[in-house]
C-alpha cells in the first residue's frame, strides 16, 4: 500500500513538472533577419479647423511610445511638435503627419477644413405677416445648419443654409443658427429683423382738372412698409399716358379717369386719384370787320365750351351786354378803330386771350 501510493505521488509530480515549463509560441525571426517594427498613427484620420490643433500618438508594433521622431509631409501642411501635437495650417486641404522610429515609418491623414460661417443675410425689414421670407448663409462645404426662430414661423429649410419663414406682428424677427463645420466647431449666430409698420399710402393731389394735352406730376406720401417703392397705373384704357415717376400727360378726350400708385411692398395699399381732362380753350373770335362810328347793337363772339369763363374788354367802344358769356353787345365809338378782345378760361385754369380789330367805315 505504501509503495503505491508513493508511485502515484512521483507520477503527479511528473505531471506538475511537464506542466509548468510549457510555453506559448513565438514568432520568431528566420535566422540573419531583422525585425522590422511597424510604426502607427493615431488616429489614422482626423479633421481639423484652420489653426486649430490635434494630439496624435504613436504606436510601435501596437504598443504605446513616445519614442519617435515626429513631421509633416509635404509644404504648408502645418506642424507637429516632438509630443505629437499637430497645429493646422490657415488653408484648408489634406495633409499627412508621420511618426518615424529606427527606419520605420506610419503616417496619419489630417483634413484642415474651413471655419464655420455664420453672417445672416436677410431682408433689412419685413411687413406684420409676410410669407416666403428667405434667410441665408454662405455654405461652406461640410457644416450643418440648425436654424430656430422668435417673433415668426420657419416655413421650410431647416437644416440647410437657407430657410423660408414667415413673419409674425411684431415688433422683431429673431433668426438664430448653429452650424457646425466638419470638425466639429460650432459657430452660434442670430440676427433681429425688424417688422415693419403698415403701408399707409395717399396719393397728391387726389382730384385735378386738367386741359387735354397737358402734363402734370403726381407725388404721394407714404409711412410703414420697408422701402418706398411704387407703382404707377392708369385706371381706363385711353386714360392718357403716365410714368414710373407719377409724370402725366392727359389725353386728347374730355372724361374723368383715375390715376393709381401702389407700395411695391404691399400692393393692396393703394391711393386713388381722380381726373377731369377739358378742352382747350378756344382761339377763335367772330366780329364785324368794321363799323360805322357810333353804331350801336353790334356783336362779337368766342365759341361757347361748358365749363369756360369769358372776360370781354373793348377799346374804343362800349359793351353794353353779355360782358361775362360767349356774346358780347357792344356800341362803336366816334374813333376811326375800336378792338374787342376776350379771355376765355377752362375749370383747369388755362386761358386764350383773342382779340379782333375792327375798322370804321368812311
Amino acid at each position: 500500500m505504501g509503495g503505491l501510493w508513493i508511485g502515484k505521488a512521483l507520477g503527479i509530480a511528473g505531471m506538475v513538472v511537464l506542466v509548468g515549463c510549457w510555453e506559448a509560441p513565438r514568432s520568431v525571426a528566420a535566422p540573419g533577419v531583422a525585425h522590422v517594427a511597424v510604426v502607427g498613427v493615431l488616429p489614422e484620420a482626423a479633421t481639423v479647423t484652420v489653426g486649430k490643433t490635434k494630439i496624435f500618438a504613436a504606436r510601435i508594433d501596437g504598443e504605446p511610445t513616445g519614442n519617435v521622431a515626429w513631421s509633416v509631409l509635404g509644404p504648408r501642411g502645418g506642424t507637429v511638435d516632438g509630443a505629437g501635437q499637430y497645429r493646422a495650417p490657415e488653408v484648408p486641404g489634406v495633409y499627412q503627419v508621420q511618426a518615424a522610429w529606427q527606419g520605420s515609418a506610419g503616417t496619419g491623414r489630417i483634413t484642415v477644413v474651413a471655419p464655420p460661417v455664420g453672417e445672416i443675410i436677410a431682408p433689412r425689414r419685413v411687413l406684420a405677416g409676410a410669407g416666403d421670407l428667405t434667410a441665408r448663409i454662405a455654405k461652406v462645404p461640410g457644416s450643418q445648419y440648425a436654424w430656430s426662430i422668435s417673433g415668426g414661423r420657419i416655413l421650410a429649410g431647416t437644416d440647410t443654409p437657407a430657410v423660408t419663414f414667415q413673419a409674425g406682428t411684431g415688433p422683431s424677427v429673431v433668426l438664430r443658427c448653429t452650424v457646425t463645420n466638419a470638425a466639429g466647431d460650432a459657430l452660434r449666430t442670430s440676427l433681429e429683423v425688424p417688422v415693419a409698420a403698415p403701408v399707409v399710402l395717399a396719393i397728391s393731389p387726389v382730384a385735378v382738372t386738367v386741359t387735354a394735352g397737358r402734363a402734370m406730376k403726381f407725388g404721394f406720401n407714404l409711412a410703414g412698409g420697408t422701402s418706398l417703392a411704387v407703382t404707377w397705373s392708369l385706371g381706363e384704357p385711353g386714360a392718357g399716358s403716365l410714368d414710373g415717376q407719377g409724370r402725366y400727360v392727359a389725353p386728347g378726350v374730355s372724361g374723368t379717369y383715375t390715376v393709381r400708385v401702389a407700395s411695391m411692398d404691399d400692393p393692396t395699399a393703394m391711393a386713388i386719384a381722380k381726373v377731369k381732362v377739358v378742352p382747350k380753350p378756344p382761339e377763335s373770335l367772330f366780329a364785324p370787320r368794321d363799323f360805322l362810328p357810333g353804331a350801336a347793337g353790334l356783336h362779337a363772339t368766342v365759341p361757347e365750351v361748358a365749363g369756360m369763363t369769358y372776360a370781354w374788354t373793348i377799346e374804343g367802344g362800349t359793351i353794353t351786354a353779355g360782358a361775362t358769356g360767349p356774346a358780347m353787345v357792344f356800341t362803336a365809338g366816334p374813333g376811326p378803330a375800336l378792338a374787342v378782345r376776350c379771355r376765355i378760361t377752362n375749370a383747369a385754369g388755362d386761358s386764350s386771350a383773342v382779340e379782333q380789330v375792327l375798322k370804321a367805315l368812311d
